[in-house]
């Protein structure tokens, strides 16, 4: 076997040349002009005080060009780097086509994010510019990133969506929508071989692991759905996942534009607003958590006479792997699975073809049978305890030196362990990472974040299993005899110095000392035997 897989052709019904996000969104246009490709979820206005926009195909690539435009006539030149800061509104994969269209590298970070990681981005990958949205439920995102720039010289420029743009912001909004009809502007191509897109990840004992992708990885990530669930432009693809991370782009960006769906966008997780789109949008495929779906068979909606969806991903966290946890109606539902492998790609499998849902194959993953089967990724198990590696033509890579750097074979190590029987792996718990609503946490972080707070002697984090969430968050703390303990005085210390809210413990344990190794490791198995 080579040491890459090789790469699926993903666009071969279409016109010859290189095949771009970009390029795709422009064939659509041309195609199905009057067709409906974005749709905002119908809470916008609650979260952004602006109505919900519907685009056609020819509104989206005008409104893409737009954004190119402006960029170039900002001064920001191909290959700066541009941080998105914005929620599932359309205004997402129009402003990274828009990036990638003028030449731009785009780093795209979750809303939960606060000064503490935006400026961790910033120091990471020196952005020439952020840009977020205006307003966003009850925060002020633009503001934010407008503080956090004032602190950082490689960022030049600040940009938001919205109205009511603080001072200081460019405004993006009007540029997006005022486009007029007429011929294409004319781009220049990629002048740089720099990546396309950037992501983050966490590794044992980095918080913050840049991932960087091109297009071609995200579009092949794109048709492993496309191919697996035979997606055409009569799908209505329901995605509720942020373009943060290789789920929402590998169900979500790219499946759209490769095969010329429907994009109805939902940001995670309003139920009840979950509830009106399944059966107001017509749509025929998502990809949602488990927690999630058992409440949508609660409450019928999968049985409802309006509920149009053919095709249902179950998304698995990290936890649930570990614990093998499957209700026993899910198979009815669900066509297919999606997995995370350490923010690095996700695997989609068929229900029909897996029977052993709670666990994964090793090696080779072939999409078809025999000579004509694709490989999207190969998985490597190594070490004590297996450590879980991959390649293929759907996985990023990280810096040379980094942890998520790849190896002389073309492996990424995802930070995932695993226990190997009869040819395939259950994921096992890393006690060195935490994931919490979608994150990937390095215990190591939180560790130091509650270690700085005034009058702990010591402090060290460790998670509990939890249905919902993943990983819950707890805090083991060891104060002064003198310092009263307060949940409270923990949030608010994490609060001022601007951590995302997500990483703040849900309780407290008091102890005497923190348990550690010979070489001052935290023993956090030894923390769980204090409950």
């Amino acid at each position: 076997m080579s040491n890459t897989l090789a790469r699926p052709a993903v666009d071969s019904i279409h016109d010859s040349g290189p095949i771009t996000a970009g390029g795709l969104l422009r064939r659509r246009a041309r195609q199905k002009t009057d067709a409906i490709a974005l749709v905002d979820p119908p809470n916008r206005q609650a979260l952004s005080l602006s109505a919900p926009y519907r685009l056609t195909y020819a509104e989206a690539d005008m409104a893409a060009d737009a954004l190119a435009a402006t960029f170039l006539d900002l001064g920001l030149a191909p290959g700066d780097r541009v941080v998105f800061q914005l929620p599932n509104f359309i205004e997402m994969p129009l402003a990274l086509i828009g990036a990638w269209r003028a030449g731009l590298t785009a780093a795209t970070i979750p809303m939960l994010w606060r000064a503490n990681e935006i400026a961790s981005v910033c120091d990471a990958i020196e952005p020439a510019a952020l840009i977020g949205i205006s307003r966003f439920a009850d925060d002020a995102p633009a503001d934010l990133l407008r503080d956090v720039a004032t602190t950082r010289p490689a960022v030049r420029f600040v940009l938001s969506f919205g109205p009511n743009v603080p001072v200081g912001v460019v405004p993006l909004s009007e540029a997006m929508l005022g486009g007029a009809m007429g011929a294409p502007p004319a781009f220049a191509p990629r002048g740089h071989a720099g990546p396309d897109l950037i992501t983050f990840s966490a590794r044992e004992n980095s918080p913050l692991v840049p991932l960087y992708r091109n297009e071609d990885e995200i579009l092949a990530q794109g048709a492993m759905a496309v191919l697996s669930l035979s997606l055409d432009r009569r799908d209505v693809i329901l995605n509720a996942y942020p373009f943060t991370g290789p789920i929402g782009l590998g169900t979500g960006l790219a499946p759209w534009l490769i095969g010329g769906a429907t994009l109805v966008q939902h940001d995670p997780f309003e139920h009840g607003v979950l509830v009106q789109q399944i059966l107001t949008a017509g749509a025929t495929v998502t990809a949602l958590p488990g927690s999630v779906l058992e409440q949508l068979a609660k409450d019928d909606v999968f049985t409802h006479q309006h509920c149009r969806l053919r095709c249902v991903g179950r998304v698995w966290s990290v936890p649930e792997l570990a614990q093998g946890r499957l209700p026993p109606s899910d198979h009815e539902r669900c066509a297919f699975d999606l997995y995370p492998l350490g923010d690095l790609a996700s695997l989609l499998l068929r229900t029909d073809d897996n029977p052993d849902r709670a666990s994964l194959p090793c090696g080779r993953i072939d999409l078809g049978d025999g000579e004509d089967g694709t490989a999207f990724i190969e998985t490597k198990l190594a070490g004590n305890l297996q450590d879980v590696s991959i390649r293929g033509p759907v996985m990023p890579i990280g810096s040379p030196a980094g942890p998520a750097a790849m190896d002389a074979d073309g492996f990424v190590s995802t930070g995932l362990y695993a226990q190997v029987r009869d040819g395939r792996f259950r994921v096992a718990q890393n006690p060195a990472l935490i994931y919490h609503g979608g994150f990937t946490i390095a215990a190591s972080e939180l560790d130091g974040l509650y270690q700085a707070f005034p009058g702990y002697l010591d402090a060290a984090c460790f998670a509990l299993p939890d249905p919902v969430v993943g990983d819950r968050i707890f805090a083991a703390v060891a104060p002064s005899p003198d310092t009263p303990v307060s949940l409270e005085a923990l949030h608010s210390f994490l609060a001022e110095r601007g951590v995302a809210p997500y990483k703040f413990p849900d309780k407290l344990l008091i102890v005497r000392n923190i348990p550690r190794g010979a070489g001052g490791e935290i023993r956090r198995e030894e923390i769980l035997r204090q409950l």
